[in-house]
């Protein structure tokens, strides 16, 4: 589930109706977009369908996510389930990643709104901060000791 929200940023949403069948190919097909999933994503995917199938191997769920409560239904797992496995609400995480892929995308809004699903407007938000005085001394600042400067003559 985790990684489902950090390297694709699905929502809680997203997470709770998502289906066993939604999954094909090596894609996550959702309502609004369709996703390919990042190798350590199918991994992890394909470990929880193993785990999924052993421990309910009889549940008529259709849910990829399932708790002890809606193995025995059809229902999705709850909001608060979801965060509680995760240790953090969903959205948190979601939101974090965003920033992140804004800068690696170099702030192209476009890229945003077909990884995660947004509005351009949405997408703007998140890109403007790209371009930000200050943020490229911010980066270099945090990123940890420079390397020191070799002394032997060599390099």
């Amino acid at each position: 589930m985790s990684a489902l929200v950090i390297f694709h940023a699905l929502t809680s949403k997203e997470l709770r109706t998502t289906m066993t069948t939604d999954l094909r190919d090596g894609r996550l097909f959702l309502p609004t977009r369709t996703v390919l999933l990042a190798a350590p994503v199918r991994d992890r995917i394909a470990a929880y369908l193993n785990y999924r199938n052993s421990r309910w191997a009889r549940t008529p769920n259709p849910h990829l996510f399932l708790s002890q409560t809606t193995a025995c239904g059809v229902e999705p797992v709850s909001n608060v389930w979801i965060n509680d496995v995760l240790g953090i609400p969903a959205d948190r995480l979601r939101v974090d990643r965003l920033p992140h892929e804004a800068e690696a995308t170099g702030g192209d809004p476009r890229r945003i709104c077909d990884l995660f699903g947004l509005s351009v407007g949405a997408a703007l938000r998140y890109t403007s901060i790209v371009d930000q005085p200050g943020i490229v001394e911010y980066n270099l600042r945090n990123a940890g000791p420079a390397p020191s400067p070799r002394t032997d003559g060599v390099g």
